[in-house]
């Protein structure tokens, strides 16, 4: 009975939350809602500027302070996009170009920065508050790991399965079960599938490397337990 009440009430929501998010574009004193998944929960301290434009995928956590950002409100595509069984670490920071993607079962510290657009600059007489903002991609695979205090500059791809060490600052590609540290990040290590284990990276391209489907494939069987990890989230649900 207590789980069928908890789906119960995981649905109502997501149903409120569809409901405020159209009835906000038209009525004065609503603010808009991003689309947020079935069983997922969204701190009430989060704010976004683009509502419209941020997808938060299932069972996905956003915790407390968060910001996200749509800098080009024009666009017909989603502009930040969280993916299911996600969990996002308290005060992290979204400014979005042309898109920001975090896959399945990405989990970012505390303080993280995706910094997918910046403040045009080519005319230092043109005040850089008021130029424009630039259009750029952030990517970030499933099943990726970002530590605390961690940023992602415009132009990135992470590699599914990459973990990205605390403070670490990340101006290059990652490739697929990457370990990065550093500011400016450098790959240390990589996950060889087939020795089961992390090795140095100067050890060479990992043999066996599944695809980006493959993977995805591989974590579906795997659920994430918002309850449990809602604590962790915001300050509201107090001590434990």
């Amino acid at each position: 009975m207590r789980s069928i009440t908890g789906a119960l009430r995981r649905r109502s929501r997501q149903i409120w939350s569809r409901v405020t998010r159209r009835v906000s574009r038209h009525v004065p004193g609503l603010q808009p809602q991003p689309h947020v998944g079935y069983g997922s929960y969204v701190d009430p301290s989060v704010q976004f500027i683009g509502a419209d434009w941020v997808h938060v995928g299932n069972d996905t956590i956003v915790s407390e302070q968060c910001w996200f950002n749509v800098n080009h409100r024009d666009a017909t595509t989603v502009g930040v996009f969280i993916g299911d069984n996600g969990f996002i670490g308290r005060r992290n920071f979204f400014t979005c170009g042309t898109h920001i993607k975090l896959g399945a079962f990405c989990l970012t510290g505390v303080d993280c920065r995706f910094l997918g657009a910046g403040h045009v600059h080519g005319n230092p007489f043109v005040p850089y508050l008021t130029a424009g903002t630039t259009r750029g991609t952030i990517d970030v695979g499933d099943n990726c790991w970002l530590g605390a205090n961690v940023t992602v500059m415009s132009g990135i791809t992470i590699g599914f399965g990459s973990i990205i060490g605390a403070g670490s600052l990340v101006r290059e590609d990652v490739p697929p079960f990457s370990l990065v540290a550093g500011a400016p990040g450098r790959v240390i290590k990589r996950f060889h599938p087939q020795r089961k284990a992390w090795f140095p990276a100067e050890e060479g391209e990992p043999v066996g490397l599944p695809s980006a489907a493959e993977y995805g494939h591989l974590l579906g069987k795997f659920s994430f337990d918002v309850a449990g990890f809602q604590i962790a989230a915001s300050s509201r649900f107090g001590n434990l």
